[in-house]
C-alpha cells in the first residue's frame, strides 16, 4: 500500500505535461520573434544598440558562410570569443546554419582551455584576432569574425530554409566539471532547450519591457538560458563590456540600463550585496525577479537585500543540471526567516519534466527520507560526448515511463520530499563519507552550521591522510557582525559552533578542524572550489604548525604518528581532532612510560589545554622534574 501510495504522490507531482513548440528549434523561435518585434532593441552592449532585425541580419550572414562550409545538423562550431555583439551573432549563426555551438570562455585558465579544446573536436572555431595566442595547437578551421567580416559580409540575410535538422538535433555542449576534475562536454537538445524557454515565458510572463542581464562565464550553462530568454520574448540582452564579474560595474549596469531579470550563481550575488550600503543597494531598484541557482542558497546571506526598502525583487531557486537543459526545478522565495535556518527548497518540477526521488534498488522512497533525485522528461540531454560509459552510467532507461526512448538522469544529489510535496536538497552522493565504520552526509553537518547566527557559510571536507585516517575540517565564513578575526575571535567562534552542533548532529560528525575564511573561493563558473579550499587547507597546515624540536616532543610526535597511523602529525593539534580515540589515547601513555618512565593518569587527555604534542611534552617535562 506504501509503495501505491508513493506512486500516486510521484504521479501528481509530476503533472507537469504542457504543449509547448516541439516542432520550433530554439532559433526558429527566435526568428518568429524577430517578425513580431523587428525595430525593438535587441542587444545592447556599451553604446551599441542592435535591433531584432539588425541582428537577424548578420546572424544569418554568417549563417549562410558556414552553411558553404559545410556546417549542418550536429555539426559542432567553437565560439571562442569575449562578450560582445560578435559572441551572439556567432552564436545564432551556427543555429541557424543548423549546426551546435560549443562555448568557450577566454578567461579560463590556459591548461582549461587545452583540455576542452581536446575533449571535443570542433569543425570550425569563430574566434577574434586578440584571441590568436590563445589558441591550441589544432587543424580546426578559424575564422576570426572581426577580421574575416567581409568574407561573409555579402551573404543572404534572408533565414536559411530546408533541411537544417530537427529539434532532436544538438543545439550547444557545455563542459561541467566532474569530480575527477576532468571536464566533461555536455549535450543539450533544442528540444530540452526551447521546453525550458518557453517555461521561463510562460512562468514569469517575460516580454518587451524586460532587460536582462548577462553577469556569468560564457560557457557556463546558465548563461545560455540568459542570452536566449530575452530573445525569444522580445526583451532586451544587455553584455558587460567586462569579461569578468566586477560587482561596481554589475551594480552600475543595473541602474542605469533599468534591469529587470538577473540569473545569477548564490556565490557571485552575495558578493555583489554584501557588505553594501542601502544607497549602493538602490542601484537594484528596477529588479524584478533574481534566478539563484547552481549551488544552494544561504537565505541569511539575502537579509541585506531584504532590509533595503527599494529592493522588491523576487528571488527564485533554480535548480537543474547542464545535463538536463540547466533546470528541472523551481521554487519562489518568499518566507526568509523559515530558511535561515533550514535549507531553501528545490520546489517542484518545470514543464514536461519529472523527478523521482529512489533508493539504491531504484524503488521510490517514502515521502520524508532521503534519496538520490533522478529527472525525466524533455530537459533530458543528449549524454557526454566521447563517453559512452559515463554516458549510459548516468542516463539510464526510465523505469516509470513506458515510452520506448525515455531516459532518466541520475543526478548523484540526495534530496527528500517535504509535506508540501516540494523538493529539499540534502547533499550530494560522492560526498558522503565513511568514517570509523559511520556513514556521514556531509551536507547535513554544513547546513546545522549554516543555521548558527555567526556564520554566513559553511563547507564541510574530509582530509584523509591514510585509508583509515580521515577528518571532517570545515570551513566557516563567518557573519558580517562576526567577520573573520584574530585567532582569539575565532576560537570564541568555534566553541560556540561546537556547542551549537552538539544540540544539533551526533558526535561524530562534529568536525575535527575548522578553517576561518574572509571568502569563500570561487571557481570561473561562479560555483564553491573544493579543490582550492583542499589547497588552502594544506597551505595553512605547512605555514602554522610548528615542528617538534625537543626528544620529548619528537618521541611524543612519534607516538601520536603511530597511534594514528598516519606519516606526520600537528604539533598544535588536538589529538582527538586528528582522529584519535580513547583506546589509542592508552596506547600513547604507555609508550610515554615505557621510554620516560612517566606514569600519567588518562585524565590528561580531557586537559583544559587539550592534548596535543606541545601540550603533552609540557605535561611530561613537569612529572620528571617533579620525580627529580
Amino acid at each position: 500500500m506504501a509503495h501505491i501510495d508513493q506512486q500516486r504522490w510521484n504521479s501528481i507531482l509530476n503533472e507537469t505535461k504542457i504543449k509547448h513548440p516541439i516542432d520550433k528549434s530554439v532559433q526558429e523561435l527566435f526568428e518568429l520573434q524577430v517578425e513580431q518585434t523587428p525595430e525593438s532593441i535587441a542587444i545592447v552592449f556599451g553604446n551599441e544598440k542592435w535591433t531584432y532585425r539588425q541582428l537577424n541580419d548578420q546572424a544569418n550572414k554568417l549563417a549562410h558562410y558556414l552553411h558553404k562550409l559545410g556546417v549542418n545538423a550536429d555539426t559542432l562550431v567553437g565560439l571562442f570569443l569575449h562578450r560582445s555583439v560578435q559572441m551572439v551573432i556567432g552564436l545564432l549563426g551556427v543555429l541557424k546554419a543548423g549546426g551546435a555551438y560549443v562555448p568557450y570562455d577566454p578567461t579560463y585558465p590556459q591548461e582549461r582551455l587545452d583540455t576542452m579544446f581536446r575533449e571535443v573536436s570542433v569543425k570550425i572555431l569563430l574566434t577574434q584576432e586578440s584571441l590568436t595566442n590563445q589558441l591550441p595547437i589544432h587543424k580546426t578551421r578559424v575564422v576570426f569574425l572581426d577580421k574575416n567580416w567581409s568574407e561573409f559580409s555579402g551573404e543572404d540575410t534572408r533565414n536559411l530554409t530546408g533541411q537544417l535538422g530537427t529539434p532532436e538535433n544538438l543545439a550547444y555542449v557545455v563542459f561541467t566539471s566532474g569530480s575527477t576534475g576532468k571536464p566533461k562536454a555536455t549535450a543539450v537538445s533544442h528540444i530540452g532547450w526551447s521546453n525550458l524557454l518557453n517555461w521561463f515565458s510562460q512562468e514569469f510572463q517575460i516580454g518587451l519591457r524586460d532587460k536582462v542581464l548577462v553577469v556569468s562565464s560564457f560557457s557556463f550553462d546558465i548563461t545560455q538560458r540568459s542570452l536566449l530568454m530575452p530573445l525569444v520574448n522580445g526583451a532586451e540582452l544587455h553584455l558587460l563590456a567586462s569579461n569578468y564579474f566586477e560587482p561596481d560595474l554589475i551594480l552600475n549596469t543595473i541602474e542605469a540600463s533599468q534591469i529587470t531579470l538577473l540569473n545569477c550563481a548564490p556565490s557571485p550575488f552575495y558578493t555583489l550585496t554584501e557588505s553594501q550600503s542601502h544607497q549602493k543597494l538602490n542601484q537594484l531598484r528596477s529588479l524584478k525577479k533574481v534566478f539563484l541557482g547552481g549551488e544552494p542558497i544561504s537565505a541569511s546571506r539575502l537579509q541585506n537585500c531584504l532590509s533595503c526598502e527599494s529592493f522588491t525583487a523576487e528571488f527564485v531557486n533554480v535548480y537543474g543540471v547542464a545535463e538536463c537543459s540547466d533546470v528541472s526545478t523551481f521554487y519562489r522565495l518568499h518566507d526568509f526567516e523559515r530558511y535561515a535556518v533550514s535549507s531553501v527548497p528545490l520546489g517542484k518540477p518545470i514543464f514536461n519534466t519529472k523527478v523521482y526521488v529512489v533508493d539504491e534498488q531504484f524503488n521510490l522512497v517514502p515521502n520524508g527520507q532521503i534519496g538520490e533525485l533522478c529527472i525525466g522528461g524533455d530537459g533530458v540531454g543528449m549524454g557526454y560526448l566521447n563517453d559512452q560509459v559515463l554516458t549510459s552510467e548516468k542516463f539510464i532507461p526510465d523505469p516509470f515511463n513506458p515510452q520506448l526512448k525515455a531516459k532518466l538522469y541520475k543526478t548523484g544529489d540526495l534530496v527528500r520530499y517535504l509535506s508540501d510535496r516540494n523538493l529539499e536538497f540534502i547533499g550530494r552522493l560522492d560526498h558522503q563519507v565513511k568514517i570509523r565504520g559511520m556513514r556521514i552526509e556531509l551536507g547535513e553537518i554544513e547546513t546545522s552550521l549554516r543555521q548558527h547566527t555567526s556564520v554566513q557559510e559553511a563547507v564541510v571536507l574530509v582530509k584523509e591522510t591514510s585509508s583509515e585516517d580521515k577528518r571532517l575540517v570545515a570551513f566557516i565564513l563567518p557573519s558580517v557582525s562576526q567577520g573573520c578575526g584574530d585567532e582569539q575571535t575565532n576560537k570564541t567562534i568555534e566553541e560556540k559552533l561546537r556547542q551549537h552542533l552538539n544540540n544539533k548532529i551526533p558526535q561524530y560528525m562534529i568536525p575535527n578542524k575548522f578553517v576561518f575564511l574572509k571568502k569563500m573561493p570561487l571557481n570561473p563558473n561562479g560555483k564553491l572550489d573544493r579543490k582550492a579550499l583542499q589547497n588552502i587547507l594544506i597551505f595553512a597546515e605547512e605555514s602554522n604548525s610548528e615542528k617538534p624540536k625537543t626528544a620529548i616532543e619528537i618521541a611524543i610526535a612519534a607516538f601520536f604518528a603511530e597511534a594514528l597511523n598516519a606519516d606526520k602529525v600537528s604539533f598544535n593539534e588536538d589529538f582527538f581532532d586528528m582522529g584519535g580515540h580513547s583506546l589509542l589515547a592508552t596506547q600513547v601513555l604507555l609508550r610515554i612510560k615505557e621510554a620516560f618512565g612517566v606514569d600519567l593518569d588518562s585524565s590528561v587527555f580531557s586537559s583544559p589545554k587539550g592534548t596535543s604534542v606541545a601540550s603533552l611534552a609540557e605535561i611530561v617535562m613537569e612529572a620528571r622534574r617533579q620525580l627529580e
